[in-house]
């Protein structure tokens, strides 16, 4: 009789394993505890996605990166799911936000709560945050010494609304630091500069484990931009092999539809994203 198959990636059941190859990942998680701080940031995620992200690509207790944390949701979701993180953001105001976070929040019940209101003292949330520009902080790290890479980077500064300006939260770049990638003045030199951060992240990663980047799409100009498979394809050009993606949307916070052109022509509602996974082989 053959052994039970060793699972080298998670600590997931098989059921559970295959549950998460569905390329539609559809989630319904509401506003948590730490969101009326995190919602400064423009471009958060719920940290139990994060989490789930993460229990699929790490076992506990292995390292996890985000080299563009902002205000922490991975780093949030690596503590939900027990795992050790480090995260990297330019911007000391993003910084600040996750500090506060973890000095009056704990998990408890499996969620987060203020100190105050819990009766026992909870669980610490401990991922380290370093101010400064990633691809510096990058090269400070060893070689192959992280399991995992799970971040959400910005888009570039095309990113923006056209015609409905209130829809959303547009406030996670830094325009006074020529370091975001966000300032990016166009898509060429964005995917070049991610490029660059891209050789770092395939170089500390371990062989055989995953960059996995939350990338939405964009229309402009009239024009549909698949932003999410244009970063796939600049990540493949430095080594990664693209393994596949999900299509990610989270009912809870979706924002309404807008009548984009309507009666006129088809514009669409992106109300999805793309969870791009890239293996290092």
């Amino acid at each position: 009789m053959p052994g039970k198959l060793q699972n080298r990636l998670n600590d997931l059941d098989g059921r559970e394993w295959l549950y998460w190859t569905d390329t539609l990942y559809i989630t319904a998680y509401p506003p948590d505890a730490t969101h009326p701080l995190r919602k400064k940031h423009g471009a958060m995620k719920p940290p139990e996605v994060m989490a789930e992200i993460i229990r699929f690509f790490t076992k506990k207790g292995e390292l996890v990166l985000d080299p563009f944390a902002g205000v922490g949701g991975t780093l949030l979701g690596a503590a939900l799911a027990g795992r050790a993180s480090l995260g990297f953001e330019l911007d000391p105001r993003w910084v600040d936000i996750y500090r506060t976070i973890q000095r009056d929040f704990v998990i408890a019940g499996g969620v987060f709560r203020r100190r105050e209101e819990t009766v026992s003292t909870g669980t610490e949330i401990d991922g380290e945050m370093r101010q400064g520009d990633c691809l510096e902080l990058l090269r400070q790290l060893e070689g192959e010494s992280v399991a995992a890479v799970i971040t959400d980077p910005p888009y570039g500064i095309n990113h923006g609304a056209r015609g409905f300006p209130g829809e959303t939260n547009f406030n996670m770049t830094s325009p006074r630091r020529s370091g975001d990638l966000g300032q990016a003045p166009d898509l060429e030199s964005f995917l070049a500069r991610l490029q660059d951060i891209g050789r770092e992240i395939h170089r500390v990663l371990w062989p055989g484990r995953y960059l996995v980047m939350l990338v939405g799409d964009r229309y402009q100009e009239g024009e549909y931009v698949p932003l999410g498979f244009l970063v796939a394809e600049a990540m493949r050009q430095v080594g990664f092999k693209f393994k596949g993606v999900k299509i990610w949307s989270n009912k809870a916070t979706r924002r309404p539809l807008k009548p984009y052109a309507v009666k006129s022509v088809f514009v669409p509602n992106i109300t999805h994203q793309n969870i791009l996974i890239l293996r290092k082989e």
